[in-house]
């Protein structure tokens, strides 16, 4: 049976999904997190990919030797929902963190390690994430705010430019935003549709939304750094 612990919430805390199948570790890391954060930590992969499909986090810790499913598998569901991840693993040859990076991992920590260096390694992607970003988007109320101007968003332009804003300097594949967006269901034309839509919105922003032919768009690094 998956287990499942959640730290206290708290104002402008993180929320972030610590996934590890180890109760010492996940203990550890809990009470090292949990003291500027909000922490939920589950030990199963099964139950991670429904907690994953069902919330919200600003970053997920990932071990990827897991009861019930694969970390690799996580790591593939966490990107598709934008959220970045870290992995954190006893699998260290060169090959698995080459292959961990390719998933899109910010970082590959490898095991045995210090739960004050991978503090230390999560306040500083907060720290840099908060700086480069102009940016305050809100999805519940479909509202994105910059320093020069207000959008208002339907429900399906909000999935997708909080998509490309957590993937920024990364190309965003017609069939990523088609999933993420439609859930597939569309063809990948209503993607093109859209997206000229969402520009014009944002024009004025600071903002842009920019073609890669052949594959999809992306918002650059460049546009929303301070």
């Amino acid at each position: 049976m998956a287990n499942i612990k959640a730290t206290k919430k708290g104002a402008n805390m993180a929320k972030i999904l610590l996934v590890e199948d180890d109760r010492t570790i996940g203990e550890i890391l809990s009470l090292y997190l949990g003291k500027q954060h909000e922490v939920v930590l589950v030990d199963d992969g099964i139950e991670a990919a429904k907690i994953v499909k069902e919330d919200n986090f600003d970053l997920l810790l990932l071990d990827l030797m897991l009861p019930g499913l694969t970390g690799e598998t996580l790591a593939q569901l966490a990107s598709l929902k934008g959220i970045p991840f870290i992995i954190v693993t006893a699998k260290n040859s060169e090959e698995d963190i080459l292959n961990g990076l390719k998933l899109g991992a910010i970082d590959y920590i490898t095991k045995p390690f210090s739960p004050r260096i991978l503090v230390a390694k999560v306040e500083n992607f907060f720290s840099r994430d908060s700086k480069t970003s102009k940016l305050n988007f809100h999805l519940n109320e479909r509202e994105l705010v910059t320093d020069k101007k207000k959008v208002y968003l339907t429900p399906i332009e909000a999935k997708l430019i909080n998509f490309m804003l957590k993937n920024r300097g990364s190309i965003c594949k017609r069939e990523e935003l088609l999933s993420i967006a439609w859930e597939g269901k569309r063809s990948e034309r209503i993607v093109d549709a859209t997206i000229k839509n969402l520009r014009k919105k944002l024009e004025g922003s600071g903002i842009k939304i920019k073609t890669v032919v052949g594959l999809g768009y992306t918002i650059e690094e460049s546009e929303i750094i301070n």
